[in-house]
């Protein structure tokens, strides 16, 4: 049953002209990614930037069809799939509007670990990168932190063979298929990093897909949404890591970056952050610790409210449950997790609204009242 649902969710990120954020639109509506590919579902209004004759013209069963074979990979492979609908998709990454339907993973791998930072750079790494590298992983090895990066030449590679050698969990992001590497030259680096606890690599391509250029800035994307907060190294003026900060920002995430000298090369898009004030600066592991508050035996305290749930419904339970997981969600997003119909769900958002639980925000969201 599981691999036959999975079919419809693979198959829903093959439709030609529907990206991530259409899919997401068109799922909320429709209410179910098996309803999608019924042949005789009639979409009476149009969907919001997807028209009705556009949904008519999608090949879905060339879709079906493409996605059974990548299934087919995917159980003889043993690689793990989360949809965007599930509870262990990335909550981060969740946040991000144009967030992927569907990851593909492999590796005993975190999705949603407390403490999260993606450390990107050049691939063209010197001696004053790896001097920053060394001296920030180990610095933060104690703080219960994972490490996101992209498994490229530099410091991409240089950050996760650090991890495995002080025992931080790492995951690597790729821009093609779980069926190949890219670079070859780190074939033996993602195997450490599959055989080891807390580490794995992780794609939004299906199997068949090439390290093409244009998949790289999408991969960024999951490496900026994945994280609390990214960090640059070292980066020239036009780095692919300099669009991972962008992305960063975009995000509404921190970011931060080492300075370097004013007349090298790969330090200048550092530098250009800096001064843009597009990134915060810092010299050492110790300035991201206290800047982001992961002090070693901080804690936070959890509020719990145990009589939240009192005099409410099953629906109703299930909308604040949701809503209590997030800061602010979106009606879509809503949506999306519950499997249940946009206007249902309005009408039950109204109804908590009155009781003085949730609270409506601009940009149709939601967010519990007083949390």
């Amino acid at each position: 049953m599981k691999n036959n649902y999975l079919n419809y969710q693979v198959a829903l990120t093959l439709l030609e002209g529907v990206g991530a954020v259409k899919a997401k639109a068109l799922l909320a509506y429709v209410g179910n990614v098996e309803d999608i590919f019924n042949s005789k579902l009639n979409l009476r209004t149009s969907i919001p930037g997807f028209a009705k004759e556009r949904y008519r013209m999608l090949n879905r069963e060339g879709a079906l069809q493409k996605a059974a074979e990548i299934v087919q990979f995917v159980e003889k492979n043993d690689l793990d799939t989360t949809f965007y609908t599930e509870k262990r998709y990335p909550k981060r990454l969740k946040e991000c509007m144009d967030a992927p339907m569907l990851l593909y993973h492999k590796g005993d791998i975190d999705l949603n670990y407390k403490y999260t930072i993606a450390i990107v750079g050049t691939r063209n790494m010197t001696s004053y990168g790896k001097q920053i590298i060394n001296e920030l992983i180990y610095a933060i090895a104690d703080c219960n932190i994972q490490i996101i990066s992209g498994l490229a030449l530099g410091v991409d590679g240089y950050v996760h063979q650090k991890c495995l050698e002080v025992g931080i969990p790492t995951i690597g992001v790729l821009g093609h298929g779980l069926d190949r590497l890219y670079p070859s030259s780190h074939r033996k680096l993602a195997s450490k990093m599959l055989n080891t606890q807390g580490c794995g690599l992780l794609t939004e391509f299906p199997n068949g897909t090439n390290p093409d250029k244009e998949n790289f800035p999408q991969r960024n994307r999951i490496v900026a949404g994945m994280a609390d907060a990214t960090i640059v190294i070292e980066s020239d003026i036009k780095g692919g890591s300099l669009i991972t900060a962008n992305l960063a920002n975009d995000y509404n995430r921190d970011v931060f970056a080492y300075p370097g000298n004013v007349f090298q090369r790969f330090s200048k898009g550092c530098n250009q952050l800096i001064a843009q004030n597009k990134a915060q600066i810092i010299t050492c592991g110790k300035d991201l610790i206290e800047i982001m508050g992961w002090e070693e035996g901080n804690t936070t305290k959890n509020i719990i409210q145990t009589n939240l749930f009192e005099g409410l419904n099953g629906d109703e339970k299930l909308v604040v449950s949701t809503i209590q997981e997030f800061e602010a969600i979106s009606l879509d997003s809503i949506a999306l997790r519950l499997q249940k119909p946009v206007n249902l769900l309005s009408s039950l958002l109204l109804g908590l609204e009155l009781k003085g639980l949730v609270l409506s925000l601009p940009g149709k969201k939601y967010s519990l009242n007083g949390i």
